[in-house]
């Protein structure tokens, strides 16, 4: 991770745990994200041209965020909330072994993020 999350646990994840947990929450956002923009498809003129491009890269994150989320149920890592603290913080909270694991995330970083893997994608296509 590139120091925009912290975490505050007692309970020790493992470095792997961690970055599946990360990209957990980035695949989320990034899936959120690409439905919200397609919706916002339907006002353009050549929406059909984006449409499919839409589907295959919602289709793709789809698979890698469910591969994601079975790895963790694996572990006993469970999503428990979302919370946006302000407008600079949120607060994701996993439950894992009975503990809650909070991870602190600065909201600019997640965009940031975001944007990166979708650039990824496009950069691929």
């Amino acid at each position: 991770m590139d120091g925009s999350v912290s975490k505050g646990a007692s309970m020790e994840l493992k470095k792997e745990t961690e970055l599946a947990i990360h990209t957990y929450v980035i695949l989320e956002l990034a899936i959120k994200s690409i439905e919200h923009d397609k919706k916002l498809f339907d006002s353009f003129q050549f929406k059909r041209s984006y449409l499919p491009l839409m589907d295959q890269f919602l289709e793709s994150l789809t698979e890698e965020f469910k591969q994601t989320s079975k790895r963790l149920y694996k572990e006993g890592i469970k999503k428990e909330t979302y919370q946006r603290i302000n407008n600079e913080k949120c607060l994701y909270t996993f439950l894992y072994r009975g503990e809650v694991i909070p991870f602190v995330y600065q909201s600019v970083d997640l965009k940031n993020q975001v944007e990166r893997k979708i650039e990824t994608f496009l950069k691929k296509s």
